[in-house]
């Protein structure tokens, strides 16, 4: 082999690896792709998917809770203005994530109702059932289930949670005044995560804590300013923030943030609240729920 020859050679290696290296380290831009949109709303602020894909909306202009398959065809209903056990005064969140019971926030009422899959009522969780006032709820705005069966509620009288166990006692309060960092100042809504932790939407963050009530960080200190619907999925979170819907991960790093204007193929007025199912997002909008695919 020649000198120039091997000088050739030798040269074009590098420029080849380099070009591969470029190549395999490009990874694309987070991004929302609209698939679908369903659903004719007043006011709504609440939704939840269960284990089946069906999704649950808690309409409170309405004063129902609707039902949807995953393709978005309607197939249930209840509610209607009253404080009977089919009816609600400002149903404000929805919790079918066990998939076998349906938890509704009823704001007005103070309590929270439940129902079984063919949306019959099983029964009333009052606010004022115990006798220890420091135990009590008024004003639920958001409601969860943990894998025990435990229900962690949000206590905007209080702005506190309550967690409840499957004996409809009381089994701890926290995020109360005098709970240092881990006060809440304004609780919106509530979930619980894959780890069992619970994350809060609050004034400016979402406060997380664990399953035993302990403070343990918050997340979006900084970016949030008035978080309201929460949902977590893909061990990621996702937060409604008004006009923009963030991805944190659980560990609080964010992932990517999306304006209304950012999903393609739609406009989005408002992020009221979110459910998350594989890389499906069903987004509740003030109007409908548009379901966008996720890269990430």
């Amino acid at each position: 082999m020649s000198p120039s020859n091997r000088i050739l050679h030798y040269s074009i290696i590098p420029l080849f690896l380099s070009s591969t290296l470029a190549l395999t380290s490009f990874a694309p831009l987070p991004s929302l792709v609209y698939q679908f949109s369903f659903g004719h709303f007043k006011s709504p602020r609440g939704i939840s998917a269960d284990p089946y894909g069906n999704l649950y909306v808690a309409d409170t202009g309405s004063n129902l809770v609707m039902r949807f398959n995953s393709s978005g065809d309607s197939t249930g209903e209840v509610g209607g203005q009253g404080s009977g056990d089919f009816q609600f005064d400002m149903p404000y969140d929805v919790c079918a994530s066990n998939g076998v019971e349906i938890f509704v926030a009823d704001y007005n009422n103070d309590r929270i109702e439940r129902f079984d899959r063919t949306l019959a009522n099983v029964a009333t969780l009052a606010g004022d059932q115990s006798n220890d006032d420091s135990k009590n709820f008024g004003f639920p705005s958001g409601v969860a289930v943990s894998r025990l069966g435990n229900l962690f509620i949000c206590d905007d009288e209080n702005d506190r949670i309550v967690e409840v166990n499957t004996f409809s006692t009381v089994e701890r309060t926290f995020g109360g005044f005098g709970d240092g960092q881990g006060a809440l100042s304004m609780p919106r809504q509530v979930e619980i995560g894959p780890d069992d932790g619970v994350y809060v939407s609050d004034k400016g963050r979402i406060a997380v804590y664990d399953n035993f009530g302990n403070y343990v960080r918050s997340i979006g200190v900084g970016v949030l300013h008035d978080p309201t619907g929460i949902g977590i999925g893909n061990d990621m979170i996702g937060v409604c923030d008004q006009d923009t819907l963030y991805f944190f991960k659980l560990d609080g790093t964010l992932i990517a943030k999306f304006s209304g204007s950012d999903i393609l193929g739609t406009t989005v007025n408002r992020f009221n609240d979110v459910s998350i199912r594989g890389d499906m997002v069903y987004i509740l909008t003030d109007e409908n729920v548009v379901v966008a695919k996720s890269n990430f």
